[in-house]
């Protein structure tokens, strides 16, 4: 079963992506391709929409035109459903206010570098302006699903406990190791501080001597690694060595690494207790997405929904 929510929140990103920039111009394009209450959205608006999508479209499917007939049919349905969960946030009073507005660019800037923030607006050609008014809209959607689908949601410590009996393998990695790490930029150093290692001399103080990466300071020390940590062939090597091992010089992209296995154990089961938040949060998710469905479908019946898809 698809993910109701996930559809929802994909086709608003897209939605808002573009949002705020139409120029309706001839009485075909304001032609209304979807009313829901009085809400409104125009052939227009809906092109203007869509044209992401098709931008991501390869050669043969644009030439395709039952293929694009098809996806445009699929994205008005969720454009269906986007307008009628805001036609929901007019009915219960709910708004995003300017702080809530406020925190949600910051949060986005703080987890975006100063040029990637930038690029988002320079690649989807929008100002700044008309994406905060796109955030706006999506969270307002994250309001309305949240105060439909979780008012009435308390999760008992049994239903935590079974969860955990569940997933718990999932956050268990089996073994570890924690290695000290030595970067070199040539060949040729790597093989002389390799012939030094096996020599006798100190790994830690030929780390801090000569390594160049970021742990040198520190004698190489990386700490505790898992599998799927490292890449396959750094990870091969550091896994096969006995505690205290050094490994041959592995050649990467960064450069020539040299590691040493100081500890090797297996991760015990983890602590029910580290995970009750994530356990809730997961919990909760689950019952939006089951919920989600019926609740579209009690909301789309009390509606007066008109959808011109001949247009389209």
């Amino acid at each position: 079963m698809r993910n109701h929510r996930k559809i929802l929140i994909e086709a608003l990103i897209l939605f808002l992506l573009i949002s705020g920039c139409s120029d309706k111009g001839t009485s075909v394009e304001n032609q209304v391709v979807i009313r829901v209450g009085d809400r409104v959205l125009t052939l227009a608006e809906f092109n203007e929409y869509f044209e992401p999508i098709g931008m991501n479209r390869d050669k043969e499917q644009a030439k395709n035109s039952i293929a694009v007939r098809d996806s445009r049919l699929a994205f008005l349905l969720q454009l269906v459903e986007e307008m009628i969960v805001l036609r929901r946030a007019d009915e219960l009073g709910l708004y995003i206010s300017s702080q809530e507005l406020d925190e949600a660019v910051h949060d986005f800037q703080k987890n975006s570098s100063e040029t990637g923030f930038e690029r988002l607006f320079l690649k989807q050609a929008i100002s700044p302006e008309a994406w905060k008014e796109m955030l706006k809209r999506r969270l307002l959607v994250e309001k309305v699903i949240n105060k439909e689908l979780l008012k009435e949601v308390s999760i008992t410590p049994q239903e935590i406990k079974d969860y955990y009996d569940k997933h718990w393998k999932e956050w268990s990695y089996g073994e570890e190791v924690r290695v000290r790490h030595i970067l070199l930029p040539s060949e040729d150093q790597a093989k002389k501080i390799s012939e030094q290692l096996q020599n006798g001399d100190d790994f830690a103080t030929l780390a801090r001597l000569h390594s160049v990466a970021p742990e040198a300071k520190e004698g190489g020390d990386m700490g505790y690694v898992v599998r799927g940590q490292l890449p396959e062939c750094l990870e091969k090597p550091i896994f096969k060595l006995e505690q205290g091992g050094v490994s041959p010089v592995a050649k990467t992209s960064y450069g020539f690494h040299i590691f040493q296995v100081i500890e090797k154990r297996r991760t015990t089961k983890p602590e029910i207790e580290d995970y009750i938040e994530r356990i809730k949060k997961n919990i909760r998710r689950e019952r939006v997405e089951k919920a989600y469905g019926p609740w579209l479908a009690k909301l789309r019946s009390r509606y007066h929904i008109e959808i011109n898809q001949g247009i389209i």
